[in-house]
């Protein structure tokens, strides 16, 4: 195995040279948002002084006898570098991209395109594999049809729109000088190296580099190794010691966090839009914003605030086992440390976002529904603070109270459940089977609901040195079934997983299944000693030695009793904010509550930019045109899926408005519908649905 770095254009260049794809390797398949960021690291490398810009590793073995080389790792690389010079040397034969003289055409051809005295009848230096090499030899050739189903096409059309737009970000010159700039590290196998294994190691994913890996190197590599050395030791190790050596999650909440989004990035593309971020960001400015946020993680993720008081309040969330809330607490607490706000007032706001989770855990409703909720409350609080100072109104409430207002307005699948729904919840819910973190959190918080010595249930449940019981056993023996007369089946199905009887207990499992009195007072077996709740240091558990039987009526006490403490922990919040009033009143997506019916559109609002559209019809239009440029291969893939995306095979024309070549969007449907088209797309396309906010007519009085 040899290794050699090299211009692309050296490595490439050869009469007689083919690069072959074996059989073995995928389809071409680099995203547009991979050709995007190529076609823009080309457009810096043309517009700046460097010499070179790293292009990968292009990984070779002997093909045959020849000349030509298998390529065993670099096909996408290879491929798209053809696709790019093929679309410029289209768009050149167009007039549409400048060209000082033929001559640069024939260089593109000769170096990177043709192999005009190879072996093969087939004079071209590049041989996908055969469905690709279809599409390609099309392109090569000019031929009027191409395979629109292939990749291969998608991104060549793609780069030609890219090279000519206006104005025009390269000319064919710029662009042929730039690809000759890029640097490429070749590896040629030899004879007695196994390309196969070589291949597969290459692109197995058990080595990865994680996203905070890259980004690392990213923010490191450029710099000196002087400077690399006091980056590292002044901030990136700090960052990894505030994160316990897992940057990622921070990294991601970071992102989130600057670029304002309503939802995360994806975990697989925190490097991709991290480099989209740092566009023009000065990387050593960067590691010291990223150490101070990392330090307001730190304090979310550990419980580790200002005060004792407040650090233990944090560790009721921290007992959830959720990330959903940490974008906005780290915003919270850096506005909290900036504008001095009182330990109180930090406080109330962490008891809201608890009493927020609680009750939706109660209710049995999703935790990941919450994700753009609590990606958007800071900003909501913000935004109702900034519109009282811009219309120079004195606004008399806190921080707290506009954010309680904020939890309450949402509807929908994001609500805080009301007090009916929370009681009902709690003498129902089947709390034996929930997520084990949802126990740890509610026990705890029922065990230490009123001031006393604290028994640390999360810590003891964590060990397994606590564990949840029930009361009234899962399989009734005679003496139970006496105990609860005729209708104990319905009894035991009414009762069995609920809070009411369940406890605490480091009890062995010896006196499960015993009569109630032994279970309350303890036995002696073959002069083993097992205690009974009486010997219990838990309050839950000690509280239910009072009773001398266990039926329903006893059942039914508890039950009001665990509904009192839940009630007394998380009352219904209370707030006397109210928002000015608008001109217009705004809908976010998000809101599943609302209706269409007689509403009349002026407009819509998407990441944060106004649109005029003042029908439904033509805002379903514009928001999928725009979804489509923003995430093309999802798109693309929701076609003749049986929703509302058709191609002309199975389109409807009565009832489709076409919207690309071969796309249709099924239009002929009521608002409502096209809400849920809408709310279809948004899923689909990982994007928050509160970015897209309908602006209407006031309802009048």
């Amino acid at each position: 195995m040899k290794g050699y770095a090299k211009p692309l254009h050296e490595f490439i260049e050869g009469h007689k040279i083919q690069f072959v794809i074996p059989v073995y390797q995928r389809n071409y398949d680099w995203l547009m948002d991979n050709c995007d960021q190529l076609f823009s690291d080309l457009v810096k490398l043309s517009h700046s002084n460097r010499r070179s810009h790293f292009f990968g590793s292009i990984v070779t073995s002997a093909a045959d006898s020849s000349y030509n080389r298998l390529v065993i790792d670099g096909q996408q690389r290879l491929t798209t570098i053809s696709l790019l010079l093929l679309a410029g040397i289209k768009a050149v034969k167009d007039g549409a991209v400048e060209i000082s003289e033929e001559s640069k055409l024939d260089e593109a051809y000769e170096v990177f395109l043709k192999a005009k005295f190879c072996n093969s009848e087939r004079k071209i230096k590049l041989v996908p594999i055969e469905n690709d090499r279809i599409a390609y030899d099309k392109i090569f050739n000019e031929e009027d049809s191409f395979d629109e189903d292939s990749k291969i096409t998608r991104n060549y059309r793609h780069f030609y729109d890219l090279l000519t737009r206006k104005p025009q970000a390269l000319s064919f010159d710029q662009l042929l000088d730039a690809i000759e700039r890029l640097q490429i590290i070749s590896i040629e196998l030899d004879s007695d190296d196994d390309a196969q294994l070589i291949f597969e190691s290459l692109n197995s994913t058990g080595l990865a580099l994680t996203e905070a890996d890259k980004i690392r190197n990213y923010l490191l590599m450029s710099l000196t190794p002087e400077e690399q050395q006091v980056c590292f030791k002044n901030y990136w190790q700090k960052i990894e010691q505030a994160t316990e050596n897992q940057p990622t999650k921070f990294l991601r909440d970071y992102l989130t966090i600057q670029q304002q989004l309503q939802r995360p990035v994806r975990q697989s593309n925190i490097y991709y839009e991290w480099k989209k971020y740092m566009d023009g960001h000065d990387r050593k400015d960067e590691l010291v914003k990223m150490l101070d946020y990392a330090h307001y993680y730190q304090q979310v993720t550990e419980a580790k605030l200002s005060t004792a008081k407040l650090s233990e309040k944090m560790r009721h969330i921290c007992n959830i086992e959720t990330d959903v809330t940490n974008v906005f607490f780290i915003q919270f607490l850096k506005y909290a440390s900036a504008n001095n706000l009182s330990e109180d007032e930090v406080f109330k706001v962490v008891d809201l976002v608890e009493n927020y989770l609680a009750r939706r855990i109660v209710c049995n409703m999703p935790g990941n529904a919450l994700t753009q909720v609590f990606c958007a409350l800071h900003k909501d609080v913000l935004k109702s603070i900034e519109e009282y100072s811009y219309a120079n109104v004195e606004l008399d409430n806190s921080y707290s109270d506009i954010l309680a207002y904020h939890i309450m307005r949402r509807d929908g699948n994001y609500q805080l459940p009301r007090d009916m729904q929370f009681v009902e919840s709690i003498k129902t819910r089947d709390a034996y089977h929930m997520l084990k973190p949802f126990q740890i959190f509610l026990f705890e918080r029922l065990e230490n609901s009123v001031h006393g010595e604290y028994n640390d249930v999360a810590t003891d449940m964590k060990k397994k040195d606590a564990t949840i019981e029930h009361i009234m056993p899962q399989t009734l023996n005679g003496d139970w079934k006496a105990m609860l007369g005729d209708n104990f089946e319905e009894i035991q199905d009414k009762y069995l997983h609920t809070f009411a009887n369940l406890t605490l207990t480091g009890i062995n499992s010896e006196l499960s299944n015993k009569p109630f009195e032994i279970k309350r007072d303890g036995k002696t077996i073959e002069n083993e000693v097992y205690p009974g709740y009486k010997n219990s240091k838990y309050r839950l558990t000690k509280s239910v030695t009072s009773c001398d039987k266990w039926t329903e009526i006893e059942l039914q006490n508890r039950c009001n009793e665990i509904v009192a403490t839940f009630l007394r922990l998380y009352p219904l919040p209370q707030t006397t904010f109210k928002p000015l009033p608008k001109p217009v009143d705004e809908v976010s997506l998000e809101d599943e509550t609302f209706t269409p019916t007689n509403r009349q559109l002026k407009g819509f609002r998407l990441y944060d930019n106004e649109y005029s559209e003042t029908t439904w019809k033509d805002m379903l239009l514009r928001v999928v045109k725009m979804i489509t440029e923003k995430y093309p291969d999802i798109v693309d893939s929701l076609y003749d899926k049986g929703s509302y995306f058709w191609t002309s095979k199975t389109a409807n024309l009565d009832y489709c408005t076409q919207i690309g070549v071969d796309k249709y969007l099924w239009t002929t449907m009521g608002n409502k519908s096209k809400l849920a088209c809408l709310r279809y797309l948004f899923e689909k396309c990982d994007i928050a649905e509160s970015e897209l906010v309908m602006l209407l007519e006031p309802v009048k009085e």
